[in-house]
């Protein structure tokens, strides 16, 4: 039976297959500040590592099946990498020797790394990539408020070992409606049937992926670590469970919105001010003594990485027909992600945790420019593209 892309059963199996494939983005505070420091009595220099070679391990295995996303079958390596990820997790539930742990993160990571590629690029093929991308972050939105609600009462009563089921849970979720539902995709060729050459990405795409990574490497930074630093400021861990139920509630309006402003506002003004707010937002709760302001800042800070990479996703997806680069995705999300959580430790060991706030005005000011450079070179190649279509 033919699956289509933008039918009903494909489009799920997309939505559920991203959510899956980012959630481990969304688990971060409870992952690393919750499970692994607290219940697992880690420094924040192992924690942050453990998550880092998870994250490490999707990059890589990304890297590989991204340029090879028409001589992969999805229907097979999609369930599969879902399921194996699901075993990892399961496995990491019951164990605690920090060797172990090590290898099962590997391994899972390189699972979802395959998994979520080739899902990203079936998205980027899609009629409207804009739109099934940001319903695919609406519903990982839900799914957080859930996980972000829930999951640290739950992890309170039964130990901090739940987690880890229920992100195994989620994994095989997503790899049983991956199994019926992954959409067929058809291979371009060229006219002597075989698989038709693409050009080089264009430097616009090569700025835009480079400022996506920084923009999640703040991300992950400061979401890695919202619950120690609202300790360290002398809040109550009673408060800073409300601020991620907020954040749950919060999220779920970014991706609606990015639908919802597709056409009314500008991709390239997105792009630029999303690190700038970031920038103000982990300014402001890493160094507010206040619960007001630092509360404000941790719900808003996660929406300004959902907004502003739905429109990312469909400046890159309008910009390589390939759909290369939006198999990247896993490259570009992780490799900030994977960098965040380790270098965010080795920052509050040493320096301290109001240096995040710094460390993340840093990064932002590079993803400015990155994205600047990735709108300016997109609007100059299209005279070009015109004369060309002539």
């Amino acid at each position: 039976m033919n699956r289509s892309i933008d039918g009903l059963r494909g489009r799920t199996s997309l939505v559920l297959g991203h959510c899956a494939g980012m959630i481990d983005i969304v688990a971060l505070p409870v992952w690393v500040g919750i499970v692994l420091i607290r219940y697992y009595g880690l420094d924040p220099q192992n924690a942050g590592a453990l998550a880092t070679s998870f994250l490490g391990a999707v990059v890589a295995s990304s890297l590989f099946v991204s340029p090879r996303i028409e001589r992969l079958p999805g229907k097979i390596a999609v369930p599969a990498g879902f399921a194996v990820a699901g075993v990892a997790f399961f496995c990491m539930a019951i164990t605690r020797d920090y060797v172990t742990l090590v290898g099962l993160h590997i391994a899972g990571g390189l699972a979802v790394g395959c998994a979520l590629s080739l899902t990203h690029s079936a998205i980027g093929a899609s009629r409207n990539p804009h739109r099934l991308i940001a319903a695919g972050f609406t519903a990982l939105s839900v799914l957080s408020l859930g996980f972000l609600g829930g999951v640290p009462r739950l992890a309170s009563v039964l130990g901090g070992q739940v987690v880890f089921f229920v992100l195994g849970a989620i994994m095989l979720t997503a790899a049983s409606f991956a199994l019926i539902g992954f959409p067929d995709r058809p291979t371009p060729t060229s006219l002597d049937f075989k698989p038709r050459a693409h050009e080089r990405l264009s430097r616009a795409v090569w700025f835009a992926m480079v400022g996506t990574s920084l923009l999640t490497l703040s991300h992950s930074m400061i979401l890695s670590f919202l619950e120690p630093i609202g300790l360290k400021h002398g809040f109550s861990t009673e408060q800073v469970m409300t601020v991620f139920l907020a954040i749950g509630l919060v999220n779920i309006f970014p991706g609606l919105l990015a639908a919802f402003l597709e056409r009314k506002v500008s991709g390239r003004v997105v792009m630029v001010a999303g690190p700038v707010l970031q920038a103000v937002l982990g300014f402001t709760l890493t160094h507010s003594m206040s619960f007001s302001p630092y509360a404000i800042a941790c719900v808003i800070f996660p929406t300004v990485m959902i907004f502003t990479h739905t429109f990312i996703f469909a400046f890159l997806a309008r910009n390589d027909p390939s759909t290369r680069a939006v198999a990247a995705t896993p490259v570009m999300a992780m490799t900030g992600s994977a960098i965040g959580p380790i270098l965010g430790g080795a920052v509050a060991r040493h320096l301290g945790y109001e240096s995040m706030g710094w460390t993340v005005a840093a990064t932002a000011a590079i993803a400015v420019f990155c994205f600047w450079q990735a709108g300016r070179r997109a609007q100059s190649a299209l005279p070009s593209a015109a004369e060309a279509a002539r």
